[in-house]
């Protein structure tokens, strides 16, 4: 039995029960919200990158999201071009502006930078409802065509759902690359002592600014996708609460651990449907909202580090004792007389 695996990856049986996910599941609403879900997914990654593993406080991670999916949705609709070319330039969009933000902001530290991204988070939405000509304001983007594959057009639930799953796999496993890379281990350097980091030979600034560009092109990314799944993009797709929101996933799951922004996301992200059928009517809707925040005061009491902690070791599960198993039965000699 030397071909049986001692060991595997925890999220690559993860991607594997998610590929067969659909297969039992047949409901256009369970993978509508699979497909939401993923979206955090990748949003709380992008995050964690620059919160957890460079260190620095980004509050308004939904402007870029807003600033990738307009760039995005007018290309689309009023220029007609296709999906797979808006996408880059949402990411692009998203890498340009957190450079122009970064250049400016990531000079400060803590809080005051948090201040300032949630004042750019803010901005880029009052000009995305204040800017008639250019964006609809509050009538929003109708029309936002889907993505073509081969001649195939996207329609449904479906492929959507495979399409975010392979975002999901790119960004995990470009992040991961990164960390373990010169430049990520000076953004954990940085996040972990500066000046210490500053007196080795790392550039601070130069990385830093470096990061918050990359992060900031996975929502822009993720803008584009978005828009294009919905069919429609409007100021209110992602405003400060969604910003809030994913900060939220990343300190549940675990400020700094590769893989705890996957699970935050999951369990943050799912529970306003969860409580959805018991918090239904005007006076009760925000109920949904607050038993989110009571999970997340729990558990912060329970487990201060998150559900993974801070940590970049890749995990694994050991499959051992079932190859033991198989071994058992397969592997016996008899005995000699």
């Amino acid at each position: 039995m030397n071909w049986f695996p001692r060991r595997v990856r925890m999220l690559t049986l993860a991607l594997v029960v998610a590929l067969l996910l659909p297969i039992f599941v047949h409901s256009p609403y369970a993978l509508h919200v699979m497909v939401l879900l993923g979206i955090w997914v990748v949003l709380a990654e992008s995050l964690n990158f620059v919160t957890g593993f460079a260190g620095q406080l980004a509050l308004g991670h939904a402007a870029f999201v807003t600033l990738g999916g307009y760039a995005g949705a007018l290309l689309m609709v009023n220029n007609g071009w296709p999906f797979w070319p808006a996408l880059l330039i949402g990411g692009g969009t998203g890498f340009a502006t957190g450079l122009i933000l970064g250049l400016m902001a990531l000079r400060l530290r803590g809080d005051y930078l948090g201040m300032v991204t949630l004042g750019f988070g803010e901005i880029v939405r009052l000009l995305a409802v204040n800017l008639v000509d250019i964006t609809r304001g509050p009538m929003g983007v109708p029309g936002i065509p889907r993505p073509v594959i081969f001649g195939y057009k996207f329609h449904g639930e479906l492929p959507f759902f495979y399409l975010i799953l392979v975002l999901i796999v790119f960004t995990h496993m470009s992040i991961e690359r990164m960390l373990f890379s010169r430049f990520g281990r000076a953004c954990l350097a940085i996040r972990d002592d500066e000046i210490a980091a500053q007196a080795m030979g790392v550039k601070p600034y130069r990385y830093k600014v470096l990061a918050f560009c990359i992060s900031s092109a996975y929502a822009g990314l993720m803008g584009v996708f978005y828009c294009s799944w919905a069919t429609f993009f409007s100021p209110d797709a992602f405003k400060l609460d969604d910003s809030i929101m994913l900060s939220v996933m990343i300190t549940l799951g675990g400020i700094g651990s590769l893989v705890g922004a996957i699970p935050g996301a999951i369990g943050i992200g799912a529970l306003p449907e969860l409580l959805r059928p018991f918090t239904t009517g005007a006076r009760v809707a925000s109920l949904r909202l607050a038993g989110v925040g009571l999970v997340m005061v729990v558990f912060l009491i329970l487990r201060p580090q998150g559900i993974a902690g801070m940590s970049i070791a890749k995990d694994y599960i050991s499959l051992e004792p079932l190859r033991r198993l198989f071994v058992r039965g397969s592997d016996s000699k008899p005995e000699k007389t």
